[in-house]
This record gives C-alpha cells, structure tokens and sequence, in this order.
C-alpha cells in the first residue's frame, strides 16, 4: 500500500540512533521548546504524530501518515515543531504536553465490492434510480440514471467500462435509434453521440407521450398527432385513436398503440389496425429486430413478454417469472435477440438483460446475462455479512488489534483500539484517542461509517455517500508500532 523506500534515506541515521544508549534505552531524546525531535522504529513505513496533554487527550496531529522526508533531519532523530496551539487554532494552557506517534508499516488495503448499487464504481458518478434503459447496435446499454441530475451510463455488454454521459436536458426516457441515443421528456427531444455525449440534434415538441428515432426517421406522440419526420422532412399524421400512447419504427414501418394494447401499422398516411387476438394492459413497447415489436404486457397478476411481427402473429412470448412480474420497461436490440427489462422493486430498481438461445418444443429458452440493482437507503447495517437498507443509523465499537513487538525494545505492545473517521480528504482509520493511522478511502460527501474486526489483525471498513456502500479490508494491522516523542513544557 505505502511506497515509503524513501524511508532508507534516513536508515543509517536511525539505526545510529537506536544503537545509542542514552536513546535506545531510555527512550526518545529531550526536546527543547516546541521543537519535538524523535526516532522512530528503524522500519519501513509512515509516521503519524500528535500532541497529548497530561491527561491523555489528543490536542493536536502533527503529521498524518506523513513521509519520512516530510520531516527535517537532525543529527539524534528526525525534528518536527508544535506552533502550541491546538486543533482549532487556539492556543494551548500552559503545562506540560507529551509528543506521541505511530508508525505504519506494511498495512494493505483492498477495495471488496459496492453494495446496494451494482451501478456504482469509482469512476462513474452514483446514480440513485433507474429512470430506463436501451440496447445499441453492437450490444452495448444504455442506462438512464437518476444522479440528482439524469446521467447516462454506457456499458460494453460484459458491463465492464462503465462510461457516464452527464445530460443538459432532464430526461425520462431513453431510446436506441441503433448507434444513438434517443433521450427525451415531456417537451423536448434530442440524439446524442454515445461515444462522445455530443448532442446530434435537438428538437421541442409540447406534450410528448412517447418517441422514437431509426435511421433518418424520427417519430414522437405529441398534443398535435403523430409527427413523423423522414430525412428532416415533417408529416403529421391523424391518430387512428386518442388514446394512443406508445410508438416504435420498423424497418419498414411505424406501429402506434394504446393503453389497452390496441396496435396500428402505418399504411401510405393512414393506420391499419395489427390484429393481436386478446388485447391486455400495455405497459410498454419496443422495436424489435426487423419488422417486429416486443409488447410488455399486463393479464390479471400475470406480467408478459410477446414478441408480434405486423401481420399479428405471435413470434415469441416469454411469461416473466415471479421475481420479474414488476417489470415495467423493456427495451429490444433491432440487430438481435436481446432484452433489457426495468424491474420496480419494493426498494429501487433492477436491470435485466435477457438473451435467446434456442427454441424447444415451440418454447423459447433465454438465458439472462444481467442483473444490476439499485436500493435507495437513508442508513445501512451489516448484518451477518451482509449489508443491508436501515432507517435508523447504528454505531461502531473500537476494534482490538494485537500489535508486534516493539523493535526498539522487543516488547509486546498494548493493544491497539482502532476506529474509522471521514474527513474532507475521505476515511481514515485512527487509534481510539483520535490520531489518523492511514487512509482507506477517497470517498467525498460520506454520510455513515461502519467497521467491524477481520481476523485477528485485519479490519473491514464499509462507506456509505449515500448512493452506494463501498467495502474496504485492512490488512497487516499488526505492523503498527508506538513510539514516544518526549515531553513539551
């Protein structure tokens, strides 16, 4: 974790030091002032160091895990100076104050994983719900996120590179025109450049219902009608029924439909009904590959997936299990067999990808291959292993970690109580009277900590931005050695 091989500048000094008598025996030399000269343990490492009064409280850190080259050199030890006041600034009572420090050897640190956000990483910004998402050629999604601002994330179908897209315009819907991105609200319209995040056009339009870009074409349901538009060139159609509230473009076609499942092709500058059979609730519609349309549809308790070309017929349908049946969103790649299906959970939302395979005995077979959820949460508990939801927040005890023995004195040390704090600079680890140790994290905008004990030198640290909860392991917590720095009159 640390690269401290600066600390073998000062290696003869030290060693020099701690072969001294006076030093190595009796502790650290005499200190003069506010100048605090010391010797540290001869290994590698970094030094944090702090002012204590008589009773043993912390008044001031004078080095957070510092370098050694942050210190000056002198010719018994390394030199720090105390200006006397404290942490607030403000000067300190006189009497007489002790300078203590500790050194941080090999101490390792592994990020472990985030929780309750499998959208969150340490590059892309936290998103906190999913407002919808699409599948562009090639099999790349695109996720439309809520961040306190709408962003879109793009993930290569594995979801590895997850790439997050700020938005000007506060969507609520996203679409895929094939190798863009078509976003939109109530009132405006505009493709983006998935690659870059470059707005490609923008276009206003009051009342949008529902849109959808392929090619040259571009299609919205409006307070007008139908606009459809053909290399730039408008058309605005008369509704086949007022009731009309999702639209997707074909290869060859557009398909309009309402609530109750009603389905319309586009013929020359009419509609022609598309004859399904039973009609159920339609919660969504997406273009399919070719002259398709996937409908997510709603009978009774039971929520489907049916796949209908234009002449009605039934191409595939797929009867969602019940972990799926709050499914309220689906998306279809037009160049294959894939699904992305938004899922309303008690807490949040999930993201489902599915994938044809085969047909057997007239039945299709998909596999699923994604699964990422979002669960909004005020606070977080670690219960068993596993970190879940909580309205209430709960504290941490200090955690026990035996040290080594002291290489000055080859004796055992006092067990150290360790704790985690945030500051503007991310997470710490610090001993019980509050002098930071080392860093964990980065992590800005902290809003609860949590820490357990892993093992008997190793330390679990779980950070929670209110987005995401991220898991850290501290490990190697043995190598932590206490040094006294003399006294401050």
């Amino acid at each position: 974790m640390y690269d401290i091989g600066r600390l073998l500048l000062f290696a003869a000094l030290v060693f020099a030091c701690c072969s001294r008598p006076a030093i190595a025996q009796t502790g650290p030399a005499p200190v003069t002032g506010r100048q605090i000269m010391f010797v540290p343990p001869p290994l590698e490492g970094v030094i944090s160091l702090g002012v204590y009064d008589a009773r043993g409280k912390l008044v001031r850190v004078l080095a957070k895990a510092a370098d050694v080259d942050s210190f000056k050199a002198g010719l018994d030890g390394l030199i720090t100076d105390w200006d006397g006041n404290d942490a607030a600034g403000n000067p300190v009572p006189r009497g007489r104050y002790f300078a203590r420090g500790v050194l941080i050897g090999d101490v390792q640190i592994s990020g472990i994983a985030f929780h309750l956000n499998d959208w969150a990483s340490a590059t892309t910004t936290r998103v906190r719900g999913i407002l919808g998402g699409c599948l562009l050629a090639g099999g790349n999604l695109g996720v439309l996120g809520d961040a306190g601002t709408p962003q879109v994330l793009i993930a290569a179908p594995n979801q590895s590179n997850v790439k997050a897209l700020p938005l000007t315009l506060p969507a609520t819907r996203i679409k895929s025109s094939g190798n863009d991105l078509l976003l939109f609200n109530s009132d405006q319209l505009e493709l983006i450049d998935p690659a870059t995040g470059n707005v490609l056009w923008q276009k206003p339009l009051p009342s949008i219902r529902d849109a959808d870009a392929y090619g040259d074409r571009m299609v919205a349901i409006g307070e007008e009608g139908v606009r459809l538009e053909t290399a730039s060139i408008p058309r605005l159609l008369k509704p086949p029924d007022s009731e009309v509230v999702r639209c997707a473009l074909l290869d060859s076609s557009l398909v309009v439909a309402t609530k109750n499942g009603k389905l319309w092709k586009l013929a020359d500058d009419h509609f022609d009904p598309v004859e399904t059979g039973e009609t159920n609730e339609l919660l969504d519609l997406s273009a399919g590959q070719g002259d398709t349309v996937w409908l997510l549809t709603k009978s009774g308790s039971n929520t489907l997936l049916e796949q209908v070309d234009l002449t009605g017929k039934r191409v595939r349908e797929i009867a969602l299990p019940a972990e799926l049946q709050n499914a309220r969103q689906v998306a279809s790649a037009r160049d294959g067999d894939s699904l992305l299906i938004i899922v309303e959970l008690e807490r949040g939302q999930r993201v489902v990808g599915l994938r044809f395979q085969n047909a057997n005995e007239q039945h299709s077979i998909w596999e699923k291959w994604l699964d990422r959820s979002v669960v909004p949460f005020n606070y977080f508990d670690v219960t068993d292993g596993r970190v879940i939801p909580s309205d209430t927040r709960r504290d941490s005890a200090p955690v026990f970690v035996k040290p080594a023995n002291n290489p000055m004195e080859n004796t055992r040390q006092q067990a150290f109580q360790l704790v985690a704090y945030w500051d503007s600079s991310g997470t710490w680890v610090a001993s019980s009277d509050g002098l930071p140790l080392f860093q964990v994290s980065k992590t800005t905008n902290v809003k609860q900590l949590q820490w357990s004990s892993d093992g008997a030198n190793g330390f679990r640290v779980y950070v929670s931005d209110g987005a995401a909860v991220e898991e850290y392991r501290a490990t190697g917590l043995e190598n932590l050695y206490r040094f006294d720095a003399g006294s401050i009159d």
